[in-house]
């Protein structure tokens, strides 16, 4: 009886540690987020291509791995965060695409596109208001 309380204990325990992603690892990925598109803007408003292009690639390497625990079944958080990273990504190498053409009217848009992707996460997974 002793073994067969031990073990599912431990599988108890081996199966919650599955989840890798920790709240600090969350708190840390959105810092570097939030540094990389503060780095981002002052590349396109100081007209400083390599800044720019360097923020992008940070803000696609925290992108790359965020992630949401989900709550249950029937929530869709985890599916919604991987979205938003997903458009994310592909605005962010829009942004450096159009810094590197010199067309940092397009690559603003696609800034701006970012941080309505970012705002729409916050709005759902923390419940903004």
């Amino acid at each position: 009886m002793k073994k067969i309380v031990t073990s599912m204990m431990m599988m108890s325990v081996l199966s919650m540690s599955l989840y890798g992603y920790s709240t600090e690892e969350r708190i840390s990925d959105m810092q570097k987020m939030e540094a990389a598109m503060a780095q981002i803007q002052k590349g396109i408003l100081y007209n400083h291509k390599e800044m720019a292009i360097q923020g992008v690639e940070k803000l696609k390497q925290a992108s790359a791995k965020v992630e949401i625990a989900p709550k249950g079944d029937m929530d869709y958080s985890g599916a919604f965060a991987k979205t938003q990273a997903a458009n994310i990504m592909k605005y962010a190498s829009s942004i450096k695409s159009y810094m590197e053409e010199n067309r940092k009217h397009a690559a603003s848009t696609n800034y701006t596109k970012v941080l309505n992707e970012c705002i729409s996460c916050h709005n759902k997974i923390r419940k903004w208001n």
